[in-house]
């Protein structure tokens, strides 16, 4: 009898075989997805009982699967217990040394995240920081201070309420240039376990954000890398709050590429995550509409109907002092939209109106980005409803917001959905001028 490295180590991260078998399907299909793998593996919880069993020898994972397990536990296969006892046809795929091989953070892969190639100054600390920084980043003494940790959380938090009133189009770079910095302190720099884990927190939530902003800015691409990388940072620290909104945020980009399954996926991952760490009543309302919205694209008006009322149940019930900020979106005018968003694409047209209409007019200035993103789901329904006019004034209101500011390629996006449903309409009154307004504002 022996005992299993593997266990002890999932046992300690709180995590059950079918899990954790979850979570490396899910790391599989992105690694597959990067081609870091040539093949993606299947995982089962059977194959996971044969790993962790106490009597030697465990089969020895295929080459693909290796680098899945190492990427997930942060661990090479000899440490997880699956060296001994190698026979036949896997003999010869035996390393002779231990390797790791964990997903490579941002600073570590600048290829693989197109996003960070440039020049060298990306790597220069934000300008609100280099006083307090000159020299050292070169120093071999750098020791952290509290309190530019505390700089770049309320950073952080400015960044995710911009992006709320005015949308991600504009964000992405500066927080891109925070992200690196924060990595480069996490490298360099002298702190304590206590303070590491703040800077790691940090990082998380950078990396997220960057995800949304990327998203927001219509870099699909970009996006779903590095939610990848906050998702797989999530894994190996523990940090099930994080994997909770980082799922949400990739169920809500599935949606929008028309992969409705897949965000279905995404929500119930986030869903049995938020259930790891007791999360407040917000973050399952927020993680129940995303599933409906998953549903609803693919046309489940059943299942859809069941998470939206599970989504209003768990929002009637208030807010907490737990609620993370990540959910403070979530108000009446936002959740009425989002179940608004799930008539529609159920085909529902008359109901998504109503239900549009009346978040647009419960949106506040705070929430810039989703009104426009409501008035816009607003006038294609009330196209599908055959009102014109009240296609017309949803519109006119959206092109004001773009025209003040809001930088969401999302809004932009929808603009163009809207023309070409205007389109068959344009001999009736205004609609002709309205079209060459669209026009302009996508150009």
């Amino acid at each position: 009898m022996s005992r299993s490295p593997m266990r002890e180590l999932r046992k300690s991260r709180n995590r059950t075989q079918a899990l954790a078998v979850a979570e490396l399907t899910a790391l599989a299909d992105r690694l597959a997805a990067e081609r870091r793998v040539t093949k993606k593996p299947t995982f089962t919880v059977r194959q996971m009982s044969k790993w962790e069993s106490e009597t030697k020898p465990r089969p020895y994972p295929h080459p693909d699967t290796r680098v899945v397990l190492e990427a997930y536990f942060h661990r090479s296969v000899e440490e997880l217990g699956l060296c001994g006892g190698i026979t036949g046809a896997n003999a010869s795929e035996a390393p002779s040394v231990p390797v790791v091989t964990p997903i490579p953070l941002i600073e570590q892969s600048v290829s693989a995240v197109p996003l960070l190639a440039g020049r060298g100054g990306d790597q220069d600390p934000p300008p609100w920081l280099a006083q307090t920084t000159t020299g050292a980043a070169n120093s071999t003494d750098w020791k952290i201070a509290e309190d530019e940790v505390d700089l770049l959380r309320e950073a952080a938090d400015d960044m995710d309420a911009q992006d709320q009133q005015f949308g991600g189009g504009r964000l992405w770079r500066p927080t891109r240039a925070h992200l690196l910095w924060v990595h480069h302190m996490i490298d360099r720099g002298i702190y304590d376990d206590q303070l590491g884990q703040q800077l790691h927190a940090l990082a998380g939530k950078f990396t997220t954000s960057l995800g949304w902003f990327s998203y927001d800015a219509g870099l699909h691409t970009q996006a779903r890398q590095y939610f990848s990388e906050a998702l797989n940072a999530a894994m190996l620290t523990g940090d099930d709050a994080l994997a909770s909104r980082t799922l949400s945020n990739m169920a809500r980009q599935a949606v929008d590429l028309n992969k409705g399954r897949e965000a279905v996926r995404f929500a119930r991952l986030a869903q049995t995550h938020s259930g790891m760490w007791n999360a407040p009543t917000r973050v399952t309302a927020l993680l129940s509409i995303r599933e409906a919205q998953g549903h609803a694209r693919v046309g489940d008006a059943f299942s859809c109907e069941a998470a939206i009322k599970r989504a209003w149940t768990e929002w009637e019930r208030g807010t907490d002092d737990r609620d993370p900020d990540w959910t403070t979106f979530l108000n009446l005018a936002e959740l009425t939209c989002l179940e608004g968003m799930c008539r529609l694409d159920l085909g529902q047209t008359a109901r998504a109106q109503k239900l549009l209409a009346k978040s647009e007019q419960l949106q506040d200035v705070a929430h810039s980005r989703n009104r426009g993103m409501c008035l816009g789901r607003l006038s294609t329904a009330a196209i599908g409803a055959g009102d014109i006019e009240h296609s017309i004034d949803a519109t006119t209101k959206a092109i004001e917001l773009i025209r003040t500011g809001m930088s969401s390629t999302r809004a932009v996006e929808q603009l163009k959905i809207i023309h070409d449903g205007l389109v068959p309409h344009h001999r009736a009154r205004g609609v002709g001028d309205l079209l060459e307004e669209i026009r302009a504002a996508v150009a």
